[in-house]
């Protein structure tokens, strides 16, 4: 399963829970058009799998456990639609959905992921994808449900940490 092999090793650099993120705040505004769209787009289209629930009913599954790395944050747990996984990038469809539990132990969606096996670096909204953890995969994360210090499409989020 390419999901659980890419996404257990995490892709690289850019996770307990904390804010959600709002449409007007600071980092928001520091995005292109083309990037405000996307990001648009992607609460649109994950609006109802904020609900793990909802998700997983969808053919989600999870391939990771709570991925973080010291010292940088964490990413969360990764839900993948393994038959969205391949060379094409679609904004109506992540491949990947991220979660972190809120205080109250519920999953809550705070990221999505991109996730290609492309030949070429991809692109969307004029951002190269990143180095996926293995050779032939690249991959983007896009923090529209949570807010990151380190940027929307930063990998980690240095406010999360993942459950003991």
């Amino acid at each position: 399963m390419v999901a659980a092999a890419v996404l257990a090793a995490g892709p690289v650099p850019g996770a307990a829970a904390g804010t959600a993120v709002q449409d007007d705040d600071d980092h928001d505004s520091k995005l292109t058009s083309q990037q405000r769209r996307l990001v648009d787009t992607l609460r649109d289209v994950t609006e109802e799998y904020r609900s793990l629930h909802e998700a997983m009913e969808d053919g989600y599954k999870k391939v990771t456990g709570c991925v973080d790395k010291k010292g940088v944050g964490a990413m969360g747990f990764h839900y993948a639609k393994n038959s969205l996984i391949d060379a094409k990038t679609d904004a109506r469809k992540p491949e990947v959905l991220v979660y972190m539990p809120n205080r109250h132990g519920h999953y809550r969606l705070v990221a999505v992921e991109f996730l290609s096996t492309a030949k070429k670096r991809p692109s969307i909204a004029g951002m190269k994808f990143e180095n996926g953890p293995f050779p032939g995969t690249f991959a983007l994360h896009a923090w529209v449900w949570r807010d990151n210090p380190d940027g929307m499409f930063a990998a980690y989020n240095p406010d999360l940490k993942c459950p003991k």
